[in-house]
Formats: structure tokens, sequence, C-alpha cells
């Protein structure tokens, strides 16, 4: 049986790391690609995104390798970019094609409402990490008393915050011709309409799964989640 790509897009101020216990209970039959965003993990050499152009231009650049269909699993800011990568590969002619978005612990970005005003590159640190933990995630403290960790945290959340406004600023509109397969933490700040407005980006239908967990549900759930994308794109091998 040939392998399906899957590929996955973290979460604001994370890596590719949030994938580790999804990809190691992952079926052979689906092939993980893990990509770093810029300024972290194995792309930690390039200046992080200055926009959501910027980044959706950067992913296509990755998927220039796949052959045939593909599905994209993305975390939280990784949702957002992942549907905008899937409608940016559908208004090209003859190039590869997304079947499936795994839209994991965000809002469907049409009434999405960020939780703070203004530019987020122009926040402090505190107001930044305020920000991040507003969103569901978590700074650790030894991360905000250790200064070289604490500035090159606060500096990738304002980028990659920068990012998700970027985004909802110009595409939360955006509507892709791919499934979209909703999964999300039962104790995440998320509600069920938020989660239903996903409805509105697909022509394809939609389905929702919530887990036990809050916004990092993945790690204790990794069995479940991998089961869900297993039977998906079972389908699409079919």
């Amino acid at each position: 049986m040939s392998r399906f790509p899957l590929l996955l897009l973290h979460h604001a101020g994370g890596s590719a790391r949030v994938f580790d216990a999804l990809v190691a209970a992952l079926p052979p039959h689906i092939e993980p690609i893990t990509l770093d965003l810029p300024g972290r993990g194995l792309s930690w050499r390039e200046e992080p995104a200055a926009c959501a152009e910027e980044a959706i231009d950067w992913l296509v650049a990755r998927t220039a390798g796949i052959d045939g269909e593909f599905a994209v699993f993305g975390h939280s800011l990784g949702a957002y970019l992942g549907l905008g990568l899937i409608a940016r590969l559908e208004e090209q002619e003859g190039g590869v094609r997304c079947s499936t978005l795994f839209a994991s612990a965000n809002s469907g970005p049409v009434g999405a409402v960020l939780p703070f005003e203004g530019s987020a590159l122009a926040t402090d640190d505190e107001e930044i990490f305020r920000i991040a933990e507003a969103s569901g995630g978590v700074i650790d403290e030894q991360v905000r008393a250790h200064a070289q960790l604490r500035e090159r945290t606060a500096r990738l959340l304002r980028a990659d915050f920068a990012l998700s406004q970027s985004f909802l600023n110009k595409q939360r509109r955006t509507v892709t011709e791919a499934e979209i397969i909703v999964c999300c933490g039962s104790d995440d700040i998320f509600s069920a309409q938020q989660l239903e407005q996903w409805r509105l980006n697909s022509t394809s239908g939609t389905e929702i799964h919530r887990f036990s967990g809050g916004h990092f549900y993945l790690a204790e759930n990794a069995e479940g989640v991998a089961d869900v994308v297993a039977a998906k794109l079972a389908l699409a091998l079919a």
C-alpha cells in the first residue's frame, strides 16, 4: 500500500515537536511530514514570516515534492495556515491537491476574535504572554525567569500572532474543496458554536471530534487522534 502524506503544522510560539506523540501513533500507511515554521527548530536560521501570505508562500514551496493527494493537520495557528495553503494550491492548475484539513484546537476563522487589539508586533513580553495564555497556551515560569528564553519565546509569539492577525484580516472567509475534520480538547477555550463555524470554510463537509484535555490535548490523546486521522485517510487511499 502506498503511504498517504500528512503535513503537520504547529501552533503559535511552538515547533513540530508538539506532534511527536501523534507521529509515533500513526499507522504505516500514513507518511507524516513535520515542518518547523521559520525561526525555530530545523528552520531556526530563517527569519519568522511577517504575514500570512509570506508563511503560505513558504509552505507552498515545501509541498513541491509531494505527489498526488495529501492531507494537512494544523494545530491552532497551523489550522489557519493549513487552510490558506490548501486554498492557494487549489488556485494552481494541475498542482498537488489536499483532500482533508484536520483543524485542531482553533475556532472557525469567520467568527474568530483574537484576545488583543492593535498589532501583535507592538506588544511587550508580558502582554504577548498574556495573549498566548488567553488563547489556550501555557508560558512556563522557567521561560519567564530566563532572559534568553524569555526574549526568544516572546519574539516568536509576536511573529506568530501577527500571522494569525494577518490571516483573519484578509483570509478568514477562505473556502476550500477539502473536507475539514475539527479536533479539539473538551477543556479548551473554544465553544461548540466556534468549532461549528469551520463549516463555513469547506464545500465538502465538516466533522467535529472532541477529546479529553485542553489546548494541548494531543499529548494525552495521540492514539485516539491517530485513529480519527487513519480512518479518514484510509478512505482517501481506497
